[in-house]
């Protein structure tokens, strides 16, 4: 791999890990609203169709059958750039729960509320209950109390965000227990496919509140870290939105509430104006620790949503000339935000996959391990104005 922060100094990370995570395995704990399907084999998958209700469970991603655990390590943190890169590969999917199917039946108790019925209650929390004590089995297997939660964006299927989310979490040092939440993305055909998950993006917002409610009832995590990556930024937004409302409705703090500490966009596929009503005014900033966008006005893909509705910008292909005077003063008074402008070569074809390389990769860790943007923190980003930075290809913390 390029120079970054796997190699020099961090070598030890991965020698401090539990033996049961010294695997080129992932035991993958995943989150889905796919409809379960059977190949011809009777193997567990998951395709586009969508579910009425939310199974969990664990996949299994080899990150390279043809390594050894010493060899993906030496990978990891080698500067050979000729040095082929792992083939992740899932080996299986297994269902370990599944809530009962939403919308739950209502009816009116003896005091006039509207409630869930008692039964389909109560089968909900045990089944939560069961999702939540193999969340806290893990939490057991690392020193920080962490939960990394990924969501992924459209035309991406359950196998893929699964290789994704367990490669990306191995390049980190596999600290903290990672979450994959799947929604139904990855219908064929460019613009019928593109609107289909559009559509499965709205619809997985009730599903994902759900698992955000439940992570917000384990004491043991010290902090939730939620990474979305393109389409699958507005599914989140929008789900954090409405659970914001819903407790400073009901007098609670959605910090305490729901425990979020990091909340990363990457590549968001939202639209400028839109977003200053959606984020900004609705408050998300003062719901979580802190908030960060990385774009790239390279980014082909978001230019093709860009102009299929007609947004004056969408936000993932910004620049540093797009933002007006007041954008730069809500970002100052916020004080809890930051937009990094990747300048970059990399990010595959369409420009819209650098989440996925080191120099991204590099600054996650940094900023997951508590480092403000800044060399004076340890993340030696480019300042272009108060909470506005530049990454370039070579960025090594």
């Amino acid at each position: 791999m390029p120079a970054s922060y796997y190699s020099g100094g961090n070598a030890g990370r991965y020698e401090g890990l539990a033996p049961q995570l010294q695997t080129t395995q992932v035991d993958l704990l995943y989150v889905t609203d796919r409809q379960p399907e059977r190949d011809g084999e009777g193997r567990l998958h998951y395709g586009v169709d969508r579910s009425q209700s939310l199974a969990f469970g664990s996949v299994i991603v080899d990150i390279d059958e043809n390594r050894s655990w010493e060899e993906l390590v030496a990978w990891t943190q080698s500067e050979d750039t000729d040095d082929p890169a792992p083939t992740p590969e899932v080996l299986s999917v297994t269902e370990l729960g599944r809530l009962p199917d939403t919308p739950f039946p209502r009816v009116v108790d003896d005091f006039g509320h509207i409630v869930n019925r008692p039964e389909v209650e109560a089968e909900h929390a045990r089944a939560r209950d069961i999702a939540l004590d193999d969340l806290r089995r893990r939490l057991a297997l690392t020193e920080r109390k962490v939960v990394w939660l990924s969501v992924h964006g459209v035309q991406v299927g359950f196998d893929e965000g699964a290789q994704i989310i367990a490669l990306g979490w191995h390049k980190r040092g596999r600290w903290g227990v990672p979450i994959y939440y799947s929604w139904p993305a990855g219908q064929s055909g460019f613009i019928s496919g593109y609107s289909y998950d559009r559509e499965s993006g709205e619809f997985t917002i009730y599903h994902l509140k759900q698992l955000l409610r439940a992570l917000g009832r384990v004491t043991e995590i010290d902090k939730i870290n939620v990474i979305a990556h393109s389409r699958g930024t507005d599914v989140l937004i929008s789900a954090v939105r409405e659970l914001f409302i819903e407790a400073r409705a009901a007098g609670f703090d959605p910090r305490t509430q729901y425990n979020i500490g990091h909340l990363v966009l990457i590549a968001p596929d939202m639209d400028v104006e839109v977003s200053t009503q959606r984020i900004i005014a609705e408050g998300l900033g003062q719901g979580v620790e802190h908030l960060t966008i990385y774009v790239s006005e390279q980014d082909w893909a978001i230019a093709l949503a860009q102009s299929m509705f007609s947004s004056k910008r969408r936000i993932g292909q910004m620049n540093a000339g797009d933002l007006t005077d007041d954008h730069k003063r809500l970002l100052r008074k916020a004080g809890n935000a930051d937009i990094i402008f990747y300048k970059g070569s990399a990010g595959g074809t369409f420009g819209h996959s650098y989440y996925d390389t080191p120099e991204i990769l590099s600054d996650l860790f940094m900023l997951g391990e508590g480092h403000k943007a800044g060399a004076e923190h340890g993340r030696p980003l480019e300042p272009v104005a108060p909470h506005m930075w530049i990454i370039q290809d070579g960025y090594a913390p």
